[in-house]
């Protein structure tokens, strides 16, 4: 379908998306026009509001959480605001359409003697385990994304200011930065491990290489995280994504400003980091009841 095709160019050229965002639009389309299909609907002027109400109706009934139904519907939204634009259909029916509210939950946090033992859990002596620390280091040191972490070339790190330049959302690119300890495992890798991976490497500009010299896989990374999550009996509950949540947390925590905390995690709005200052607040009240001898109040 040329006007879906089109749509991704306009995503990638117009808009900055990355491949990864776009393949998620690309995925959650593919669901409805499956959907579309399933009704003989063949035209895009066909659809209504009524259609779309359907479709979110089925979502509901399979179970899909609340927050990836309003991810849908934004989609299947962006979509037919872009064919209006383009005089392809004459209303967008799902502008006036509302997801279901979703509960706003915490994120997951990982206690800082957790953390501390995360980080020690990967061998600093061997190629893998330098490798996997160096990647946990960064993650807590930095609050990067896994997809941005899959991006970083190894001339992106200044190891003499230690800063990192790290590709974003929307391909902009923002500046990151980390202090000893994330500096040490980074030295340990690149001097004495890193060279070992890129033997017979079509791609060694990357940071962080698998065992074929080529650069980690975002799922690749992801499964080196919860391996060592697991490894360190962390709760089941903390992914890859729990380490940019802590690192805002602790860094609120430990008295940074919240726009510092903005710049460094590359937000485009307070707003988004703001859940961070709520986190800490319970944290901070979990600690309290949880150490205090005379605290004899339930945590709520």
């Amino acid at each position: 379908m040329n006007s879906l095709n089109n749509f991704y160019k306009y995503l990638e050229i117009n808009k900055n998306l990355s491949p990864y965002t776009i393949r998620n639009y690309s995925n959650d389309l593919s669901d409805f026009f499956k959907f579309l299909k399933e009704k003989n609907i063949s035209k895009i002027q066909k659809i209504s509001k009524l259609i779309i109400r359907e479709y979110l109706s089925l979502l509901i009934e399979k179970n899909y959480k609340k927050k990836s139904i309003a991810r849908k519907l934004s989609i299947i939204r962006s979509y037919l605001r872009y064919l209006k634009t383009k005089n392809i259909i004459s209303e967008n029916h799902a502008e006036l359409i509302h997801a279901p509210k979703s509960t706003k939950t915490l994120p997951e946090i990982i206690e800082k003697k957790e953390m501390k033992k995360l980080l020690e859990a990967p061998k600093f002596d061997t190629i893998n385990g330098a490798r996997d620390r160096a990647i946990l280091e960064i993650f807590y040191s930095t609050g990067i994304r896994v997809s941005e972490m899959h991006n970083i070339d190894i001339n992106h790190v200044d190891f003499n200011l230690k800063k990192i330049q790290i590709l974003g959302k929307g391909s902009k690119y923002r500046l990151v930065l980390y202090g000893n300890k994330c500096q040490e495992s980074l030295e340990n890798y690149t001097n004495y491990f890193r060279n070992k991976l890129i033997i017979n490497s079509k791609n060694s500009t990357a940071l962080f290489l698998n065992k074929y010299g080529s650069r980690l896989s975002v799922r690749s990374i992801q499964r080196i995280v919860k391996k060592y999550m697991t490894i360190s009996g962390i709760n089941n509950n903390a992914h890859t994504h729990s380490l940019r949540h802590t690192f805002a947390t602790h860094l609120i925590e430990g008295g940074a400003d919240i726009k510092v905390v903005q710049d460094l995690l590359g937000h485009e709005s307070p707003t988004t980091t703001q859940i961070y200052t709520h986190t800490s607040a319970k944290h901070t009240k979990e600690a309290y009841f949880r150490s205090h001898p005379k605290a004899k109040m339930d945590i709520k």
